[in-house]
């Protein structure tokens, strides 16, 4: 079969209106798929967004109940003055009072310089400030209410030891450790920088 050239001219103008047309359509695609892979990306992009935002929305959320667990903790550490550092003033001056009131407890005590605890938390950390507390006591009710005094200062004074013995005359003497807690800043080692 042998093409006839002589009807070309008659079909030349469907010829380019049909090649115009294919053109145009092969356009529309390339366009389409242009869009396509543009929606595609934002797209992509809003879900990444979305998933950001929901990630700091649970971490707002956990932060929110933290805050509603650990409320009571906090007031309660406050309200006994364990935080923002040590009150030694305050327990010096309790201590020298009693030792006025009642000289029969021959009270005496001595404290070591306070240091930091390991236990840290971002920007705050726990201290101790170690008191040597002796006295001599008429019985155990007396005992109690010296501890039960120290409780009511500010600060947590945690009793490490105490040490009670009777001598052959029947006086009661006790030695106790005690470890004045507080939370407070963590204090920079000289030379370091906060960031």
């Amino acid at each position: 079969m042998k093409l006839d050239l002589q009807a070309l001219p008659l079909i030349r103008h469907d010829l380019i209106l049909g090649g115009a047309a294919l053109g145009l359509a092969l356009l529309l695609i390339g366009l389409s798929h242009i869009y396509l892979w543009h929606a595609q990306s934002e797209q992509q992009a809003l879900r990444s967004n979305v998933q950001r935002l929901t990630l700091q929305a649970d971490s707002q959320e956990s932060a929110w109940n933290n805050t509603r667990e650990y409320r009571s903790l906090y007031q309660t550490l406050s309200q006994r003055g364990v935080l923002n550092g040590e009150h030694r003033l305050d327990w010096i001056e309790h201590l020298t009072e009693l030792h006025r009131n009642a000289p029969e407890l021959n009270l005496s005590f001595r404290f070591e310089a306070q240091r930091a605890f390991a236990a840290k938390a971002e920007n705050v950390q726990l201290y101790g400030s170690k008191m040597m507390l002796s006295f001599e006591p008429a019985d155990e009710e007396v005992f109690s209410s010296v501890l039960a005094g120290l409780r009511k200062l500010a600060g947590w004074p945690a009793v490490e030891q105490c040490q009670m013995t009777r001598s052959e005359d029947a006086v009661i003497k006790v030695l106790c450790d005690i470890e004045w807690l507080s939370i407070g800043s963590v204090l920079l080692a000289e030379g370091e920088v906060s960031q």
